[in-house]
């Protein structure tokens, strides 16, 4: 049995531009497995390379390049044009879509950095930029290596100062009645759990009056902010119809999926 090179299907991630966008190929080796009850092939070796493309009359232009030493995900990529900032998860080499991931941040300038510092030590359960580029939220926890989880929090990220707000919150789970969301101006972040909605408003974390109808989709740009975004003709990215923002309810009952 011998490793061959393969790689996934390219998918997209729209920044916070309908012209500029993230384009994401996984690289990896593959053989087939010894265990035919395996249902699929033994692989290792992953690596993402990440294009920023610009449409243009002639097709896409890429403008700029990210290669990532392991897997990640295309909702776990984003861009923002204004301040020019990369965010990516990426994962443990061979241990593809589980939640063992580093998040990186790579602004325009400052050079980039990483977070957790010790990534073994804690997961991420969900990262999200917020709409202006300035802040990516975090909910993390910390294995207890029997699968549990203890030690969950809320973390605020300042990308240009790298400065760091950290709040416990009591239980996370990679369920639908867990969430985030941010606002649109980006001022306040709500998170969702079964009976209450907690809202950070820049220094505090505390019980949401008003909030967001939905949760599924957490930030205004990356890929489920669209109904769907392909490569067209010429290397563009061709975009679906953008989701529209959330209303905001009072009524925990309102919660609705956004797609």
């Amino acid at each position: 049995m011998i490793w061959r090179d393969a790689k996934l299907t390219e998918e997209i991630s729209p920044s916070n531009d309908p012209n500029v966008n993230l384009v994401l190929t996984v690289h990896f080796q593959e053989k087939d497995s010894w265990n035919p009850m395996n249902g699929t092939t033994d692989k290792r070796n992953y690596q993402s390379k990440i294009k920023l493309v610009e449409n243009g009359k002639t097709g896409g232009k890429v403008i700029r390049e990210w290669e990532l030493p392991s897997w990640s995900l295309a909702d776990g990529i984003f861009y923002h044009t204004i301040t020019k900032s990369l965010f990516v998860l990426y994962g443990k080499d061979d241990e593809y879509g589980t939640l063992n991931q580093t998040l990186s941040i790579y602004p325009e300038s400052g050079g980039a950095f990483s977070y957790p510092a010790t990534p073994e030590k804690k997961i991420i359960f969900q990262m999200a930029p917020s709409p202006n580029g300035n802040l990516v939220a975090l909910v993390t926890a910390n294995p207890t290596g029997d699968g549990e989880f203890t030690e969950f929090e809320f973390n605020v990220i300042q990308v240009s100062d790298k400065k760091i707000q950290s709040f416990p919150i009591s239980f996370w789970t990679a369920l639908p009645l867990y969430g985030i969301r941010w606002s649109e101006d980006g001022q306040n972040l709500f998170l969702r759990t079964p009976d209450k909605i907690l809202v950070w408003t820049g220094k505090e974390l505390k019980e949401a009056k008003s909030f967001p109808d939905c949760y599924t989709v957490s930030t205004n740009f990356g890929k489920w902010a669209y109904e769907s975004a392909t490569l067209g003709e010429g290397g563009n990215v061709v975009l679906g119809k953008k989701l529209p923002s959330p209303k905001q309810i009072s009524n925990l009952d309102q919660i609705k999926l956004c797609r």
